[in-house]
């Protein structure tokens, strides 16, 4: 494998590799564009998103998916808001409220969801909801999680009973997630789904709507056990966040036409939530044939305030002051990595995926 000391390292599959190197790489050759589930994490990916609305997709007519879970379907949706440079005004109410939010010594899941609420509603603005379903050509889809059984009640323990079952289950097969959670994709009502083929385990679909889709987006970012789910956001039933089925994705994400770009904290990303800490399991390279992803390299990580991407443990670590410092601080060093999208050679730089 290749090394560099760039900031930023760019990583495909199969499929994606083979056209990059014969053509480069050009905005219009994206098909959908791909939001991970990250909390705090997603700050070091900052440059990367305002580089790709202010220069990469501007003046695009055709029609791209935009999918996301937790804070990445929060990102996503900033993508969508207004067009060429007023989706980098909600992308920076939605960078402000998010990077402003404080809590008490021992918040409430209910205090979190209030204060994420307020965040989404930051960046949605007056006309969100109406705007990210009218976008001429930007199609917002997001996955949220519905919880069943001891996942769904509103007892702490025996909430944490059912999701610790839950992650022990899944060290053995991710199929048993079924048993406790229905994956819902909740689409653009254009009808278009960004793939039929999600029947690993247990999924549904239904539309998202101006008048479903902040709670939507709401729930996709609630974290179990430290957030209050939301209800009926896709019918009867508590949902919570999205990245529990598919936190870093291992879904057969590949358009007919075009290819999926990713912009990502981690070059192994985790299937679901309950994976991060089984570094054996890793997504399939067949899934990944059309992805191209965008991770900052270690040299950057390395280079950021403590030498690490901020996590949602900085709420517990650092006083608000210093929590809020060093993530403004990340963010005006993620323009390095905008610096080198802008002169990319893609055909040089591109590499097969690292695992």
């Amino acid at each position: 494998m290749k090394t560099s000391t760039a900031p930023l390292n760019i990583y495909a599959g199969k499929e994606a590799l083979a056209h990059i190197q014969e053509h480069g790489l050009q905005g219009d050759d994206i098909a959908m564009l791909l939001g991970a589930s990250s909390g705090p994490k997603w700050l070091t990916l900052h440059g990367i998103d305002e580089y790709l609305m202010q220069h990469f997709f501007r003046n695009r007519t055709k029609a791209l998916q935009l999918m996301g879970t937790s804070a990445g379907a929060w990102r996503m949706a900033s993508y969508a808001l207004g067009e060429q440079d007023n989706n980098l005004a909600a992308h920076r109410r939605f960078t402000e409220a998010y990077i402003e939010q404080c809590y008490s010594s021992k918040p409430s899941g209910q205090e979190v969801l209030d204060t994420c609420r307020s965040v989404v509603r930051s960046l949605l603005g007056e006309h969100g909801s109406r705007e990210l379903i009218a976008h001429p050509y930007l199609r917002m889809n997001l996955i949220t999680t519905q919880c069943h059984g001891l996942t769904k009640v509103d007892n702490k323990a025996l909430k944490t009973l059912g999701f610790g079952l839950a992650a022990l289950l899944n060290v053995i097969n991710r199929k048993t997630l079924s048993w406790q959670f229905t994956r819902v994709v909740m689409h653009h009502p254009d009808g278009q789904r960004v793939s039929r083929s999600l029947n690993e385990i247990s999924t549904r679909y239904a539309p998202l709507s101006i008048e479903n889709i902040e709670d939507a987006i709401l729930s996709t970012g609630s974290i179990p056990l430290i957030i209050q789910g939301v209800e009926g956001v896709a019918g009867e039933g508590v949902f919570q966040d999205g990245g529990i089925t598919d936190y870093g994705f291992d879904l057969p994400l590949l358009p007919e036409s075009g290819f999926v770009l990713y912009p990502h904290f981690s070059k192994v990303p985790a299937p679901g939530w309950f994976d991060k800490s089984l570094k054996w399991r890793k997504p399939s390279h067949e899934n990944y044939a059309k992805t191209i992803m965008l991770v900052p390299s270690d040299e950057f990580i390395a280079s950021l305030p403590y030498q690490k991407i901020p996590d949602r443990h900085d709420f517990l670590n650092l006083s608000d002051t210093d929590r809020i410092n060093y993530w403004r601080k990340t963010i005006d060093l993620t323009k390095h990595l905008a610096d080198d999208l802008s002169t990319m050679n893609w055909k040089t730089r591109v590499q097969a995926l690292p695992w």
